[in-house]
């Protein structure tokens, strides 16, 4: 099954609206959702609505924020989420960070008090866009010590991202979108320790910065008051200029023909094309615009639910 892009932006933008998401705010959160779905980024397109649909339905997120900058200086920003989105004042503050980076080289702004931010290669492209490198991490503001009976130190910290965009002179560039957690629970890492043990660590060290840079760093060191319970988030963005080290356009052209040149060597055994981080979702983005975005059944049963849910009938879906 496939749907249009412009059919499931137009519904979702909708869903948002019934919600008493601002028209502006609801196109924007769309646009994203979908594009994540051009990309074939599962976990983090439209399938997201089964969990924001009661976020905002409940009043756990603001649906109209007033996004506030907290601080300011030539190369950073803060800025308050007043409980709303995590997109909208993500958004805000790549752009931020971005319009500061072109000036002065480098910037960083942070985020506090919004909910989920969503795949954060949306904001690596949104950089890239202008030209800028960028690394970027999310995390839950407010840790405590888990509780559970048998907790270990792999379940100190959950599944917090971690993003790296690098620009290029044209084709695909290299957007490492990545979750820090490779492995799915701790019996999960325990029993890939004796073959991967190196990986193991790795992921556990990138959990933990990642939460506490994302979560405690940005997320949570003021402690500001929430009225929204599900504003429990943080971001922090890093945007750096080229220019500001050496030719930017020499920069971008040796990158582009460095990921080409890999592209062009045998795949790793077991995968069907030779990919970088950023090129399979670079190239599907251009064929699913054009040939409807793939809607699998476990899918499509999350959009049947938000459709039952908030009353928004879905658009047509076509048969592959």
């Amino acid at each position: 099954m496939r749907i249009k892009q412009t059919d499931l932006l137009d519904w979702t933008t909708r869903v948002f609206q019934h919600l008493n998401v601002r028209d502006e705010d609801a196109a924007l959160i769309a646009r994203y959702l979908v594009d994540v779905d051009l990309r074939g980024i599962v976990s983090h397109g439209t399938r997201q609505l089964r969990r924001y649909v009661p976020e905002f339905r409940d009043g756990l997120i603001n649906t109209h924020p007033d996004i506030k900058i907290l601080s300011a200086s030539e190369t950073s920003a803060r800025l308050d989420g007043d409980g709303g989105a995590g997109y909208l004042v993500a958004r805000r503050a790549v752009d931020t960070a971005c319009d500061k980076a072109l000036e002065n080289g480098i910037a960083l702004a942070t985020t506090c008090n919004h909910g989920h931010v969503g795949s954060e290669g949306i904001y690596a492209r949104r950089a890239i866009e202008r030209g800028l490198v960028s690394w970027c991490v999310a995390g839950g503001a407010g840790w405590g010590k888990p509780k559970e009976a048998g907790a270990t130190v792999w379940d100190a910290m959950k599944a917090p991202p971690m993003c790296f965009g690098i620009p290029v002179s044209e084709g695909p560039p290299l957007v490492a979108d990545m979750n820090a957690n490779f492995f799915h629970g701790v019996d999960h890492a325990a029993s890939a320790l004796e073959d991967y043990p190196k990986a193991v660590f790795a992921s556990l060290g990138m959990k933990f910065i990642s939460t506490l840079l994302g979560g405690l760093l940005a997320g949570s060191i003021e402690q500001t008051g929430r009225t929204y319970r599900g504003a429990s988030r943080g971001f922090l963005f890093v945007a750096i200029d080229p220019a500001e080290i050496g030719n930017a356009n020499a920069f971008k052209v040796e990158v582009t023909r460095i990921i080409r040149q890999s592209r062009e060597l045998a795949p790793i055994p077991g995968t069907d094309s030779a990919e970088l981080p950023g090129s399979r979702e670079w190239q599907r983005e251009q064929d699913w615009a054009r040939d409807g975005i793939p809607i699998p059944e476990v899918h499509m049963e999350i959009l049947e639910g938000v459709e039952e849910d908030t009353g928004v009938k879905l658009p047509t879906v076509h048969p592959e």
